[in-house]
């Protein structure tokens, strides 16, 4: 039986259909991960478990590091008793202990305490993904329809990205229940090409027949006004840790999801058609 946390996410909802599809058991864990008893019930007869609970949507440090890291470290520390016999564990591209931004901070310690787990695990590690009801893309478009007619591009829009859409992330994610040869390993996956922001948001705007004046807008403004709205804005359509996203390159081997997985990732152009459906100019204001 396997166990999924956070099934309900935009990670979780795509993985479920994927694990019926392939005819796996599965059931969700609905519970906080702070909630000892519930989680040690939930764990009962689950040999794999996929980790996908985390806090980076709200936005709040504190948060994160009580969600993912003492939440992870809550269930690492229960799975083994428990016979869990695989985890598997979704991480960003950039995790570190050392790291100096919040997330790739919090995902690095969350990959610590599993490597030293003693669970069996897998973790992989990924660009940004995208897809229907992403906080990426969406917010993208959303943005440029509200700031007409402009659209706004972070840093010059210049670094480069490598998105990956989610469905061909949860593909990944479910192959790895069958392969023991990935046991124990730390992987890194990405998109099928490399691409500026400037490219990207050229990309949606091409694709959902809108015409806007890039606007470049330097990453420090774009932070300020970022904590204003996140002062009183309870469930932000993005958070601050997006932001720093514009600080690094997220690029890794175009080859990797072919070479470990044998999948060609989809091209992003190709893959983004649905944000031609209604109510795009509202997604900047629900969760």
């Amino acid at each position: 039986m396997i166990l999924v946390t956070g099934a309900t996410g935009f990670i979780g909802r795509s993985l479920t259909r994927v694990l019926d599809h392939a005819g796996h058991a599965w059931r969700p864990y609905t519970g906080r991960l702070s909630d000892a008893a519930a989680l040690a019930e939930a764990l009962d007869g689950a040999t794999t478990v996929i980790h996908l609970a985390g806090a980076e949507a709200r936005g709040n440090r504190r948060l994160l590091q009580h969600v993912d890291v003492e939440g992870t470290q809550r269930l690492v520390e229960m799975a083994r008793p428990a016979g869990v016999r695989h985890l598997i564990v979704p991480s960003r591209l950039h995790a570190n202990v050392h790291a100096i931004h919040p997330l790739p901070r919090a995902k690095g310690e969350v990959e610590r305490l599993v490597a030293r787990s003693g669970v069996p695990y897998t973790i992989l590690r990924t660009t940004t993904l995208f897809g229907r009801d992403d906080r990426f893309t969406e917010l993208l478009l959303s943005l440029a329809i509200w700031s007409w007619p402009f659209a706004w591009v972070p840093n010059g829009g210049a670094m480069p990205t490598q998105p990956l859409w989610v469905e061909d992330f949860t593909h990944c994610l479910v192959q790895i229940l069958d392969r023991p040869d990935l046991i124990n390993r730390t992987l890194t996956v990405g998109g099928a090409e490399r691409l500026s922001y400037r490219q990207l948001v050229q990309m949606i705007l091409r694709v959902t027949g809108r015409q806007r004046l890039l606007l470049p807008v330097p990453l420090k403004a774009t932070r300020r006004i970022a904590r204003f709205l996140l002062a009183w804005w309870h469930w932000p359509p993005a958070s601050l840790f997006f932001l720093d996203r514009f600080s690094a390159a997220e690029v890794v081997e175009l080859d990797a999801a072919q070479r470990i997985f044998g999948l060609q990732p989809a091209r992003f152009g190709e893959t983004i058609t649905y944000l031609n459906r209604g109510g795009m100019r509202w997604r900047l204001f629900r969760r």
